[in-house]
């Protein structure tokens, strides 16, 4: 505060104002201290100075790691490593608004998927990112904080392939025991209240107007016919809600913050940061160990029971097949052993979403400072709250039984001269001609994007090496609307947005789509200019999964079963998205800690009774 004083010298002479500005900066300066988190310390040094050999390890501390790590450590008796590749989350992690903010930094893996004509056309080289949380906590740690679960049906779905205790009425129970819901209007037969992840409603952001324009999507939906859902987590069905969020009083609760930053006093949990698992040691048909490598320095550690692979569906693909596990053909290329022939990095899946279909609304001017959002943000904890706006709608195409959505529609409110757009759509990867363009039209117009996501993409990618070395990044066969009937459907979604346009609701609004000369080609409106454009703008929502799939020992594609024991070698599991046979119709994060939850108990089933 002297600093403060010293670059402010007419205070001095101000008596009581002085105080009262030194109290004030003190005040917002202790609130913004008071994000910081504290975090079970790095133990690396620890590890590489001995010889321990562990009970379980675990590869990977996000979403589903961190939970794992976390309730095998609840038995006293053994030892838990856990190893990450990056570090702490730092404070921003728990701003929601700064999710962005965190993408190009030590903080993100920021894959680039490998080029297509089938979509990601207006990006630059037609190349997709897929940024995802190298820190504790995963990409819990710098996700949009919706929470969801997915349809019933997924899960139902699920054990008809022959993934024996994964119907919904068996993973229930573990929805329940990982959330602590404080909403309103929870049904509460279908919701726990005393797990680590926090569930609250979506936050206040009255200076941004999120209200006024959450309002408006409500009417126009019910206006076409479709119903309020209060809890569309318990009752998922085709219909508008507003969405809850993993949130505790506007701070994100992320699994480094729920599960790990509460158990720091457990001696048992050994936490490794900043250091990359390079290789599975097997020997014959059982893993033993885990080769790191942190600094330059490697060293191998050996596992008593069971390694545990949490590392998400691009690294842990990526491991496996580095270990020797995946497609013979493949894994002979680059001259590895091959210790079980399984099809790793196929059946690759993501959710997509189409950017860039604007409604504008003129307005005069901005009506707030950005400093005003932050001070709003440590004193109130609003508008900063937020990601996305407040309204999630889901609707289904075939306009069949509404209990089966296969769309579902994110809308994100964007203010005159917003800044956090641009960095959102730079860190996309957009070209930079298109983001110019929304931004000369965001000079003077308020831009409400309209984006429909495809929930049950047909289409299919994979996960390849690219070489030997660890550090090096697989390639991404992102495998985007490579099936016709993903185009049908995502041109159906636009359709929707256009009727929800045309109701009176959105009136004052106009229709801003950008300018893509190949799109021009075909009439507009027409499906062909549609399909075009969803070629273009269509790309990731960072929920990649499926691929080391859960399926029975017939199933000529299961890299696991239905315990996640990965097929042909003992003392090894794979536990994350990438164990999906097919991926869940909603966010992804909250059915990727259920995964652990279950994972953790059939572990202690497995070596407890």
């Amino acid at each position: 505060m002297n600093a403060v004083n010293a670059s402010c010298s007419f205070l001095q002479n101000l008596g009581l104002a002085q105080l009262m500005v030194t109290q004030l900066l003190t005040t917002v300066t202790q609130l913004f201290c008071d994000l910081n988190s504290i975090y079970p310390k790095d133990r690396s040094s620890e590890v590489f100075n001995q010889d321990e050999e562990y009970d379980f390890i675990v590869v990977g501390a996000g979403s589903a790691g961190s939970t794992i790590a976390n309730r095998l450590s609840e038995v006293k008796n053994w030892n838990i490593l856990l190893i990450e590749a990056g570090p702490d989350p730092p404070v921003e992690s728990n701003i929601p608004a700064f999710w962005p903010m965190m993408f190009s930094t030590k903080y993100d893996w920021r894959f680039k998927t490998e080029k297509s004509k089938n979509a990601c056309r207006g990006m630059v080289n037609e190349q997709c990112v897929w940024n995802k949380g190298k820190m504790l906590g995963g990409s819990s740690s710098m996700n949009a904080l919706f929470y969801l679960r997915g349809n019933p049906k997924d899960y139902d779905n699920w054990e008809k392939l022959g993934n024996e205790g994964w119907n919904y009425e068996k993973v229930l129970k573990y929805f329940k025991k990982l959330e602590k819901v404080e909403t309103e209007y929870s049904d509460v037969n279908a919701h726990g209240y005393d797990g680590y992840i926090i569930v609250q409603n979506s936050p206040k952001a009255p200076l941004l107007n999120v209200s006024f324009f959450d309002q408006m999507v409500i009417d126009a939906v019910k206006k076409l016919g479709y119903p309020y859902v209060k809890d569309m987590v318990a009752h998922m069905q085709s219909g508008v809600t507003t969405s809850w969020r993993t949130l505790n009083n506007g701070v994100r609760s992320s699994t480094a913050q729920a599960y790990l930053a509460t158990i720091t006093e457990r001696t048992n949990l050994i936490i490794m940061k900043e250091t990359i698992v390079t290789r599975l040691l097997i020997d014959g048909k059982r893993v033993y160990a885990v080769e790191v490598n942190k600094n330059g320095k490697s060293k191998i550690i050996k596992c008593k029971k069971e390694v545990v692979l949490t590392a998400g569906a691009v690294s842990s693909p990526q491991l496996l097949m580095l270990s020797g596990i995946g497609p013979k053909e493949h894994l002979e290329q680059f001259g590895l052993p091959v210790f079980s022939d399984l099809k790793v990095g196929h059946n690759l899946q993501d959710h997509i979403f189409l950017f860039n279909f604007y409604l504008k609304f003129h307005t005069d001017s901005k009506k707030y400072h950005d400093i005003d959002l932050m001070y709003n943000y440590l004193t109130k904890k609003t508008d900063l709250s937020y990601s996305f706006t407040n309204t999630i709608v889901f609707f289904d195409s075939t306009y069949r039984a509404n209990e089966y959505p296969d769309l579902q529609f994110h809308f994100n409110l964007i203010n005159l001269n917003d800044l956090f757009i641009f960095q959102f759509l730079t860190e996309m990867n957009m070209k930079p001609e298109i983001i110019n363009e929304i931004k000369e039209v965001n000079k003077n117009a308020t831009l409400l994007g309209i984006f429909p996501k495809l929930l049950r993409p047909k289409s299919r990618g994979r996960i390849m090496l690219t070489s030997t070395d660890p550090f090096e990044p697989p390639k991404i066969f992102h495998g985007y609307l490579s099936r016709k009937e993903d185009v049908i459907t995502m041109v159906k979604g636009i359709k929707f947005a256009i009727r929800m346009i045309k109701t009176r609701i959105f009136e004052d609004g106009r229709l801003f789509l950008v300018n893509v000369p190949k799109c021009d080609l075909f009439k507009r409106g027409s499906y062909l200019y549609y399909e075009c454009y969803v070629r273009h703008f269509a790309s990731t929502v960072y929920h990649a999964a499926g691929s080391c799939k859960m399926g029975p020992k017939n199933d000529p594609d299961a890299v696991v079963d239905s315990r996640l024991k990965v097929y042909g070698i003992s003392g090894l599991r794979v536990a994350d998205a990438s164990i999906m046979p097919n991926i869940v119709s909603g966010n992804t994060n909250i059915p990727v800690i259920m995964i652990g939850e279950k994972a953790a108990d059939m572990i202690k089933e497995d070596w407890l009774l």
